[in-house]
């Protein structure tokens, strides 16, 4: 008998046994079910912002794209969001946690990124699945982090914001400082006449304008060239910084906020098809494992007697 006929004798000569074997194993899965906690799916979709102008929003509205999109992601995935979505909840009380252990922290983290899952979809919008025990918690989540998302932006543009604002304040007075003292200079030359270095500046794109009136000596025209050359830069400073003055008063783009998540009381875990399928497939391998095993030993002790 060759090697399929022997395995093919095999099966069926214990099929009761296979057959008892994954009626009770479905029968366990079944009975581990009614010891799982259930747990609730809520679901949060959100478009990313777009980063054009808001003058160009209203003439040309659009979602973003896959570069906001991924920006989006990485803000709702990251660390600050997670202990912001952490410490509002109390997480650490909901999942049991003693903090006095010292891998309280990792056994948080690890029970979050499992339960609190983002990812995009083939359309570019970002989803929010929550799982919780409860299902009034998971959706307040999902709600909770697309709502904090743009505070979160907010945050972190208005500190770089800032921080480039004060920049280009620095810049323009340190400009502003050098011009004024170059003009100092010239009023000593002129006798501190201001309205004559005013005319002057005015009318320097005059072809008609004769400079020679103001401009006597080679000292002196040498510092209304520095001027000259400090002021543009002065004007050009002044309206960069105007320019970001006006930007930090001008909310930024916010997300679009497509499905606000809703309490979901329909339990998506455990599954009791999927338990039944793995208790029964899980007992017919171990009833398998052992029953070939003890056939193998029978015919080797039986072998030996002969």
């Amino acid at each position: 008998m060759n090697d399929n006929k022997k395995g093919i004798h095999f099966l069926f000569r214990y099929r009761k046994l296979w057959l008892l074997s994954l009626i009770l194993g479905g029968a366990l899965g079944t009975g581990i079910s009614f010891f799982i906690s259930p747990k609730y799916l809520s679901t949060a979709i959100v478009y990313p912002y777009n980063s054009q102008t808001r003058e160009n929003l209203i003439s040309n509205p659009q979602f973003g794209f896959e570069f906001e999109s991924e920006q989006l992601m990485q803000l709702l995935s990251s660390k600050s969001m997670r202990d912001r979505t952490i410490e509002k909840f109390e997480l650490y009380d909901y999942y049991n946690l003693d903090t006095n252990e010292n891998s309280w922290n990792a056994d948080l983290t690890e029970r979050y990124v499992r339960d609190v899952v983002v990812m995009r979809s083939k359309y570019l919008s970002v989803v929010i699945n929550v799982t919780m025990k409860d299902p009034k918690l998971a959706a307040d989540i999902a709600n909770f982090q697309i709502d904090e998302v743009d505070k979160f932006r907010a945050t972190i543009f208005e500190e770089n914001r800032m921080a480039d604002l004060e920049k280009s304040k620095e810049k323009m007075e340190l400009i502003e400082k050098e011009k004024d003292s170059l003009a100092e200079a010239i009023y000593a030359t002129k006798g501190d006449k201001e309205a004559l270095l005013f005319n002057f500046l005015e009318n320097l794109n005059n072809e008609n304008y004769d400079p020679s009136e103001f401009v006597n000596s080679p000292e002196l025209e040498k510092l209304v060239i520095n001027y000259r050359f400090s002021y543009d830069q002065f004007v050009a400073a002044r309206n960069d910084y105007d320019a970001k003055k006006q930007a930090m008063e001008e909310p930024i783009p916010s997300v679009y906020k497509v499905d606000r998540a809703q309490p979901s009381y329909r339990a998506v875990s455990p599954s009791f098809p999927l338990n039944i399928a793995l208790g029964a497939l899980a007992l017919f391998a171990l009833t398998f494992v052992v029953r070939y095993s003890l056939e193998k030993w029978g015919q080797l002790k039986q072998e030996a007697k002969s």
